[in-house]
């Protein structure tokens, strides 16, 4: 784990670990960058990514976890708890990534399962409406009614809020409305690869880009503007990368010098440090977009150290 140095990012190291290659390489022979590096190409397969079949846990996790469903002004909402073990009174929203226009992915909920089952918590993944058929005035009231019927009834210690990509964008923006009402904020906040420039604005994102296997500028650019709708882009609830950070409680962000989003985090921690608030930052030497949720020896690392900030 390391601190690049912010004016100068070199061609980001290689992955470690013989499963992360292998893993780099298959994005790049399926082309997976094309998805977001394109918007054409997001266009034509926009049905694919959000089919409704992806809504639902797999058939495995349902043999393994105890799921509860309920819907949330008519969106689903699904709940995990561990079978077996001693359950604790934590409560994780974790809101999903996808860049606000794919479904959970497989990895989304083998990784609920693993928050589960680690922390003998509940972890509820709410299916937000998705761009470009609606926009933040859709997703951003489901969101919030998750929250408020999921965790609010928990003691504020208990309440633990996590986003990966755009769904650190809508973490982020929820503990700032909390704070601003008066209300109790999550206890700790984690952001995994966190989107929360979506006008994809910082420079290092373009330097990164042509060594990211996962992600592209043009198709980000494009999701964003669908989700602002008729908003400016560079609204702070739309994109909180300069949020004011004060009274947010805890918060942890993961990202890898192969993600072109490293500058969001990068951004975020510089601003964390001018408002004297601390935000524990891990960055990781060639890791790619949400790598914590893989099946790579990196992302066991990284597990390892979100485990220790969320026990703490």
């Amino acid at each position: 784990m390391t601190r690049a140095d912010d004016e100068h990012v070199a061609a980001p190291t290689a992955p470690a670990s013989l499963r992360a290659r292998a893993l780099v390489a298959a994005f790049r022979w399926r082309r997976t960058s094309d998805f977001f590096a394109d918007p054409a190409t997001m266009r034509a397969h926009l049905a694919e990514h959000q089919d409704p079949a992806h809504t639902r846990p797999p058939r495995w996790l349902r043999a393994t976890t105890d799921v509860e469903h309920r819907t949330v002004d008519g969106h689903d909402a699904w709940t995990l708890r561990p079978r077996r073990g001693v359950r604790t009174g934590m409560h994780v929203l974790h809101l999903h990534g996808g860049g606000f226009v794919e479904q959970p992915a497989r990895h989304h909920w083998r990784f609920a399962r693993w928050l589960a089952c680690r922390l003998g918590a509940a972890v509820t993944l709410p299916i937000y409406p998705l761009c470009p058929d609606h926009d933040h005035h859709d997703i951003w009231p489901v969101v919030r009614h998750c929250y408020e019927q999921f965790l609010a009834a928990h003691r504020p210690d208990d309440r633990v809020v996590l986003g990966d990509s755009c769904g650190g964008a809508l973490a982020l923006a929820l503990a700032q409305l909390l704070r601003d009402r008066g209300e109790p904020v999550p206890s700790r906040i984690g952001l995994f690869s966190p989107w929360l420039d979506l006008a994809v604005s910082d420079p290092l994102s373009a330097r990164i880009a042509p060594h990211d296997p996962v992600l592209g500028i043009e198709g980000l650019r494009l999701a964003g503007r669908w989700y602002a709708g008729n908003n400016p882009i560079d609204d702070p609830e739309i994109s909180p990368v300069d949020a004011d950070l004060r009274g947010l409680g805890r918060i942890a962000a993961f990202a890898g010098t192969r993600d072109l989003l490293l500058a969001d985090t990068r951004r975020l921690r510089r601003d964390a440090e001018e408002a004297g608030q601390t935000v524990e930052m891990h960055e990781y030497p060639g890791m790619f977009h949400n790598w914590i949720m893989q099946p790579i020896p990196e992302a066991e690392v990284a597990r390892g150290h979100l485990l220790d900030f969320l026990r703490r």
